[in-house]
């Protein structure tokens, strides 16, 4: 008996000192190098993680490896993207089920892409190089992007492609407890997308190509008629989006095209290269610079308008989405000029006051049918970053000198450099006077 006792705890003793060793060489190998892309690895439930920081390099070359799949078969691991569950699907192939998926990318803000489900299947082709496809939503529906990527001690650069794919199905991989217009909105269109991802900086360089973006069902039209609500309080110059007294005339309406969305006349509801740029810019700003401030936005005054009047402000990229389906819609249910004239009857401009002819009466003590470019120009510059109660902001002379520069319709050269010569000058508003 006692003999039997000492044969067990010897083989338990070289199991034990076995599994150490095996983790130890495992650690060893996984161990990152200097300047080399790393993540911390959590391993064990909450109250007894192992925490140990990892190459995701030597990582990734593991869970690719025949042994590395056999290991991962049937298991489960905690990410900042979500709860990933694998599954060997081949001998050199692993797939992953993610629900819900989480996507951060700081230039859409500080909340992330939450996807229902995201599916991913990785074959490794060659050394530091794999193949893949990304599978979001399910069924007809499945919206499918295939990629290659390139790894290396630093990093993962990844190559995907979106085939020619319609735009509902691209809408119905968010669901409707996102996007609820979804259960009433009808897209028509078509898009397909070059994507170049690298991490883990998480820098996306997108070039889509969308075409015959139709929206439908949403019922804008009801403000072809319709007072839409305000989101200010009460003030003695307050105007209704269909009063014709008030209709606001001049240069004012010009300026706030000129500062808020110089290709009005001639976008559908969005404007592609602006939304490119925007994102290329805010991906260039570190995640403190954004955290702190609203990410640059590219928005329409279509998208603006169905932000003040359907969506909110809510910071996020499902949000836009939504934004994006009524100013599609809009654009062919009310028309360029009642978008503006919605706008400008109802558009915050800070200090409780809510649209154009309120904020010229408000800021400039006239109606604003008399405000001069200079005038119009400052008024409108106000939009980006309204006042704040009781204090008006110092003149953003630069930016009101762009506004200015940018005005079109009839104002001579000459009338527009007085009137820069008279912003240059110190020209203040009668508030700051």
């Amino acid at each position: 008996m006692r003999r039997c006792t000492l044969i067990t705890l010897t083989l338990l003793a070289t199991l034990l000192t076995l599994t150490a060793a095996l983790f130890a060489v495992a650690c060893h190998a996984l161990a990152p190098q200097p300047g080399e892309w790393s993540h911390t690895l959590r391993i064990g439930p909450r109250g007894w993680q192992f925490e140990r920081p990892v190459s995701v390099p030597a990582l990734l070359r593991v869970a690719t490896h025949p042994l590395g799949l056999a290991l991962l078969d049937g298991r489960s691991t905690e990410t900042p993207l979500g709860r990933w569950t694998w599954q060997r699907v081949a001998p050199d192939r692993l797939a992953g089920r993610c629900a819900p998926c989480r996507l951060p990318f700081d230039a859409l803000g500080p909340q992330p892409l939450v996807l229902p489900q995201a599916e991913l299947q990785l074959q490794r082709v060659a050394q530091e190089r794999y193949r893949g496809t990304l599978t979001l939503g399910e069924g007809e529906q499945a919206v499918v992007l295939k990629g290659r990527a390139q790894l290396t001690s630093t990093g993962l650069v990844i190559d995907a492609e979106l085939a020619d794919t319609a735009l509902a199905d691209v809408y119905a991989a968010f669901g409707p407890a996102a996007i609820p217009e979804l259960r009433r909105a009808h897209i028509d269109g078509r898009v397909a997308a070059k994507l170049n991802l690298r991490l883990p900086e998480r820098r996306l360089v997108v070039q889509p190509r969308i075409d015959g973006f139709e929206v439908s069902g949403l019922g804008t039209e009801a403000l072809l008629d319709a007072e839409p609500a305000m989101a200010c309080t009460a003030h003695p110059w307050r105007q209704t989006a269909g009063d014709a007294s008030t209709r606001v005339i001049g240069w004012l309406p010009r300026a706030v095209v000129a500062a808020e969305d110089q290709r009005f006349a001639e976008h559908a509801g969005y404007d592609l290269p602006q939304l490119l740029a925007a994102w290329s810019a805010n991906q260039k700003q570190p995640p403190s610079a954004l955290g702190g401030a609203r990410p640059q936005g590219a928005s329409t005054l279509t998208q603006q308008l169905a932000k003040l009047v359907y969506t909110g402000d809510e910071r996020s990229a499902v949000r836009k989405l939504r934004e994006l389906l009524y100013a599609v819609e809009m654009e062919r249910t009310l028309g360029k000029g009642r978008i503006l004239q919605l706008y400008l009857a109802i558009a915050p401009w800070g200090e409780g006051v809510c649209g154009a002819e309120a904020a010229a009466r408000h800021y400039l003590r006239k109606s604003s049918a008399r405000l001069t470019p200079l005038e119009a120009a400052w008024l409108a510059s106000l939009l980006r970053a309204a006042p704040a109660p009781g204090a008006l902001t110092a003149i953003d002379t630069e930016r009101v000198g762009w506004v200015l520069t940018s005005l079109r319709g009839p104002l001579p050269a000459e009338r527009r450099a007085e009137q820069m010569e008279v912003l240059r000058s110190g020209w203040q508003p009668p508030a700051r006077r």
